[in-house]
């Protein structure tokens, strides 16, 4: 997805004079083509995220667009105070764009892991969050909220699912229909291939997690209701991101409905490896996630 990142930044520079990228100290290679275009409009910030966010907050109160890219730890936890004072409670038109998450740098350990982030941003008024699936969901979202003169988080993750759907920012994706008698699965992200394999499951897919638009909402109370069960599926923490933004949506509706939420524990990924590994070793990987739903 980093690549079509650079190549959507590069598209979006030749419309928009007013699109700015700052980096990180990361991607140097992969926006070399951007900084050759846009010599004016690429600023290296260097490891100093904080003040990498406040840039971009004075930038687009002049007028600009800015877009803030680096690794998710840095870009969200270490800078979430500039996030909430300078970006969202000024409501700014800056675009957050994020890699690593959840443990894609899993061998450099938990300094590196970042599945938190979207548990961290969803209490912050103004904030829109995005978890594309795929590199052609990257594309759509980023586009279709481009100039929507609101705080952005986009959350990038390397591995990608395979579906070819036709998305639009704030709708929930009903992708297929089973038997009312299984829980409805719910599914961001690349974990979208693993709920497609339950053939008799109603299948959601949610790839924007903040604001959800009302006829989604109105959609997924009406087939919790229909299923009375359900079941998140994703790879963040399983307190505060989707899980709890579902839960939320079906309970204040007082639909009585069975919820169980897939994702992260609340401990730290102690264990090195690939991010393969740590999936297996948190029992959110294809088999052990198939292994619980059929024996619902």
């Amino acid at each position: 997805m980093r690549k079509t990142f650079a190549d959507t930044m590069i598209s979006l520079a030749n419309k928009d004079d007013k699109l700015v990228v700052l980096i990180g100290d990361i991607s140097h290679y992969l926006l070399k083509d951007f900084e050759t275009r846009f010599p004016d409009r690429f600023y290296n910030v260097g490891i100093c995220e904080q003040s990498m966010i406040s840039m971009a907050a004075g930038l687009a109160i002049e007028g600009y667009r800015p877009v803030v890219h680096t690794i998710a730890p840095f870009c969200v936890e270490r800078a979430y105070e500039q996030i909430k004072v300078d970006v969202c409670y000024q409501n700014l038109d800056v675009t957050i764009v994020s890699v690593g998450g959840s443990f894609d740098y899993a061998h450099l350990g938990c300094t590196h892991h970042c599945y938190e982030d979207i548990s961290i941003l969803r209490p912050l008024p103004n904030i829109d969050i995005y978890s594309p699936g795929n590199k052609g969901e990257l594309i759509t979202l980023l586009t279709k909220s481009w100039n929507n003169g609101r705080p952005k988080y986009f959350k990038l993750n390397k591995t990608e699912h395979t579906q070819d759907l036709k998305i639009t920012p704030g709708e929930l994706v009903l992708v297929n229909e089973g038997l009312l008698t299984n829980p409805l699965i719910i599914a961001t992200g690349h974990l979208l291939d693993t709920a497609m394999e339950l053939k008799n499951h109603t299948v959601m897919y949610c790839h924007t997690i903040e604001p959800m638009l009302d006829k989604s909402i109105d959609l997924l109370r009406k087939m919790s209701l229909l299923h009375k069960s359900l079941i998140v599926l994703e790879e963040n923490s399983k307190i505060g991101a989707l899980g709890d933004k579902i839960t939320d949506i079906v309970t204040s509706a007082d639909i009585p409905v069975r919820i169980k939420k897939v994702g992260l524990p609340r401990e730290f990924c102690l264990n090195y490896g690939t991010t393969d590994d740590h999936r297996k070793a948190l029992g959110i990987d294809h088999d052990a996630i198939l292994e619980m739903i059929n024996v619902q």
